[in-house]
């Protein structure tokens, strides 16, 4: 009867030790949370940011489980010290969650398995891009000397004896055999519905380029790996310039690869490449090409609303982009279109305007994005440019109107009607020394977002998106005088020049 009463020994151990062991451990958790959740552990951490960082960071929350890592909310990132003046709105807002490898921290060492951004708004000033520091060269004094180790094999060296020419012509490198190679262990970035926004301080905040729903799973270390990333829309000046992509990339140590990959852009076919070195400042490249064949794209990005389309019977683009990701100074590249059999038709499908070619040279360098020849001809009409975008966000550049006597006429009515020339004018072209040509000027200067042309009847300036707003109304005026369906307008929508 003794024997029947006694607990067997795995009820005993479960009383006694793991019961007990599970309480203590939920209870250091509980514990280790609320002291990471006072002002002194926030701020250590925010103090260790920010010596690595030249911003200030702010922590709301900071907890840990074994299981899901170290969890970072409502993170703040601004520019500190003289850098504050530059950026009108907070650089980064964000939920960030870290994974680490646990055995590596019980040897003392803190070796991250994953970083994960939720919910992040990047917005960037172009005036602190322009001061990012440029990538740092280190002067060689000669050529570098390949040093010699001793084989592993072959036959031993005798002082004095003779030698192989090839052998001593090439002499044999390789690592020491005591060097113990080391492979990284896996190290991925996720990204969970970012947006990431380029603007100018000098325009109020006002957005530049922007990518919406932003999402990536990026491996960056390790052995090889394959990964993803997508982007729900791309926007430039409030426009919407492109729709849902992805791609995926490959990890090949040590540089995350994006193999060429073909995006269809309002029927514009465009292959992309890139490839992302992570050895050392981080280095990147991209490549894209449009090849050569016709093109019909339905709407016009930058003007959806007008339901024009543009087809063109040969079209043919490529362009480049590379440099140390850390340094806008470095960044360097081209772009080339060149565009054949031009025509572009209204929402009425009855009126068309015909080019012969079209071209489009420009680059990148310092920094600086240099329009060096944009133009588009006919005998009829010809529209001729060229301008530069500073890092700051400053534009400035100028387009030639050059048209024969009745489009000459047509656009001056456009312009008065339009308000543009803040009055009645017979004409808003002056004649060419060509007979039956007439030209006009167009000057702009300012921000992106900010932009003012001399419109004016003697010169003065125009705000373009003032501009824009009227000829919109004028548009809309004239279709609904001669009867046409009006094309959908937004009401607020600025013009990016």
């Amino acid at each position: 009867m003794k024997n029947s009463r006694k607990a067997p020994l795995g009820t005993l151990v479960t009383r006694w030790l793991v019961v007990p062991l599970l309480a203590l451990s939920l209870g250091l958790l509980l514990i280790s949370n609320l002291l990471l959740q006072t002002r002194w552990c926030r701020g250590w951490l925010e103090g260790k940011l920010e010596r690595r960082s030249r911003f200030d960071w702010t922590v709301a929350s900071l907890s840990w489980t074994p299981w899901t890592g170290i969890q970072l909310r409502d993170i703040t990132v601004r520019p500190r010290g003289r850098d504050r003046h530059l950026a009108s709105r907070v650089l980064c807002r964000a939920d960030i969650d870290t994974g680490i490898y646990w055995s590596s921290l019980l040897r003392g060492k803190v070796v991250l398995r994953e970083v994960c951004f939720r919910r992040a708004e990047l917005a960037i000033p172009l005036e602190l891009l322009a001061l990012l520091p440029e990538e740092e060269t280190v002067p060689q004094k000669g050529p570098r000397i390949a040093r010699r180790v001793p084989e592993s094999e072959g036959p031993e060296r005798v002082p004095g004896g003779k030698t192989d020419g090839k052998n001593e012509a090439r002499p044999r490198v390789t690592a020491p055999a005591n060097k113990e190679v080391i492979i990284p262990r896996p190290f991925r970035v996720i990204i969970e519905r970012c947006k990431v926004e380029l603007y100018s301080s000098t325009d109020q905040g006002k957005s530049g380029l922007v990518l919406r729903g932003l999402r990536a799973d990026l491996p960056l270390q390790g052995e090889n790996s394959s990964g993803w990333i997508r982007c729900d829309g791309i926007g430039f000046g409030g426009h919407d310039i492109g729709g849902s992509w992805r791609g995926q990339v490959e990890w090949r140590s040590p540089v995350l690869a994006m193999p060429p990959t073909e995006f269809l852009w309002e029927g514009l076919p465009i292959r992309v490449e890139g490839s992302l070195q992570m050895v050392g400042s981080p280095r990147f490249l991209v490549t894209m090409e449009v090849p050569d064949g016709p093109v019909r794209m339905r709407r016009l990005p930058m003007v959806p609303w007008s339901q024009a389309s543009l087809e063109a019977e040969s079209v043919r683009m490529e362009g480049n982009l590379g440099g140390t990701l850390t340094s806008l100074g470095s960044w360097r590249g081209s772009l080339v279109i060149k565009a054949s059999g031009l025509a572009l038709t209204g929402a009425g499908k009855e009126k068309q305007v015909g080019f012969e070619e079209g071209r489009l040279k420009a680059g990148m360098r310092n920094g600086s994005f240099q329009v060096l020849d944009a133009r588009l001809h006919s005998e009829e009409l010809s529209f001729l440019g060229n301008g530069v975008l500073v890092p700051d966000g400053r534009l400035r550049g100028v387009i030639r109107v050059v048209a024969d006597q009745d489009n000459a006429s047509v656009i001056t009515r456009f312009a008065n009607g339009a308000m543009w020339t803040g009055g009645w004018t017979r004409t808003w072209l002056s004649p060419l020394e060509t007979p039956d040509r007439y030209y006009r000027d167009l000057e702009l200067k300012g921000t992106v977002n900010g932009a003012v042309m001399n419109a004016g009847r003697h010169g003065e300036n125009l705000e373009v998106s003032k501009a824009w707003k009227q000829m919109v109304s004028f548009v809309r005026n004239e279709e609904r005088e001669t009867g046409q369906v009006v094309a959908p307008v937004l009401e607020n929508q600025p013009l990016t020049p």
